[in-house]
């Protein structure tokens, strides 16, 4: 099957349901919440009747994007009772774990098809995946036949989110030039690049800050200096104040200091697990890495959840990264 046929047979079956859930990854990311709203907007508009269905809650700063309050936390007698459901649409998932408590709802569904730009473990036969692509909203804008008829502003301003956050606000590798001109119809739509940054970027609280200096205290460097990684114990959130969605730019702002190949963020994030977040400049494939603890992601980004503390098993994970940074000649 070709790709333009993948496609076409993806979205005809989006288009032939009538009741339709829609879901992405555990700790949503801006990229999941708002292509979840934008194939929300679109498949309503058809008088499809369409729920968003999250393990966690939308964080505070990708609540103001449009019609970001008809996503529920998942509970299992919602609305969305399975009995009635023809279709759950999975976007940005790797596996159909990935979403968390909410796969005990979707594993009986009678279809469940996977929008993705990672490698997937999902049947292909259900999956559209593109590893190529910025992000899900570059993906929706190519495979919606006749996009143009539905972008609208809220369409638009969701589609772009999705780009922006994910290219890291347009500069990481993977913004390329179709990415730019899908950018620029959009903002021809209404979207508005300023406003949209600000409010995803420049509302943080002061917990965020109390955070990321305390991370940048945590700092180590390994002998070459190139690799630097950061372990934050839950005593460190318990101090600053901080919760999940202050993480968010910790990683970019230590992705700025000179000569850093790769950045290992380990950090608790409950009482049982551990997440470790992984970035890299041009040689080192985080992807890779992820694997060997069950993760995965992209080539420059990727993660992976183990059990445990960060004191407890923090030092194991970074000396296994390191060695398998060496055995491979990455450095």
């Amino acid at each position: 099957m070709t790709t333009q046929q993948k496609k076409n047979d993806i979205w005809k079956k989006i288009v032939e349901a009538q009741r339709v859930v829609l879901t992405t990854h555990v700790r949503p990311d801006g990229d999941g919440i708002a292509s979840e709203l934008a194939l929300y907007i679109i498949l309503t508009s058809m008088g499809k009747k369409v729920f968003i269905v999250n393990q966690d809650k939308t964080p505070e700063m990708y609540a103001w994007l449009p019609h970001a309050d008809t996503i529920h936390s998942y509970a299992k007698n919602g609305p969305w009772n399975e009995n009635n459901i023809d279709l759950v649409v999975l976007l940005d998932c790797a596996a159909e774990t990935r979403v968390g408590s909410v796969y005990q709802y979707i594993k009986e569904a009678a279809c469940i098809l996977c929008i993705d730009h990672h490698e997937n473990s999902i049947d292909d036969d259900e999956c559209y995946i593109d590893v190529s692509a910025s992000s899900i909203g570059e993906i929706l804008y190519k495979i919606i036949p006749g996009v143009e008829d539905y972008l609208d502003h809220d369409v638009a301003t969701c589609l772009y989110t999705s780009i922006l956050t994910d290219t890291g606000s347009f500069a990481y590798s993977n913004t390329s030039e179709g990415v730019f001109r899908i950018a620029s119809r959009l903002i021809e739509c209404g979207v508005q690049p300023a406003e949209t940054y600000r409010n995803i970027y420049c509302k943080k609280k002061a917990t965020h800050f109390k955070l990321l200096s305390r991370a940048l205290g945590l700092m180590k460097t390994e002998s070459s200096g190139k690799i630097v990684h950061i372990s934050l114990p839950s005593s460190v959130y318990r101090e600053t104040g901080a919760d999940e969605e202050d993480n968010e730019g910790i990683l970019e702002v230590v992705r700025g200091f000179k000569n850093i190949e790769l950045i290992i963020l380990i950090r608790q994030l409950d009482a049982h697990q551990v997440k470790v977040s992984l970035r890299s400049t041009d040689n080192i494939n985080c992807n890779a890495l992820a694997l060997l603890f069950g993760g995965g992601g992209h080539f420059k980004a990727s993660g992976f959840v183990l059990d445990g503390e960060v004191e407890e098993i923090g030092t194991s994970v970074i000396s296994r990264i390191l060695r398998e940074v060496s055995e491979r000649k990455w450095m």
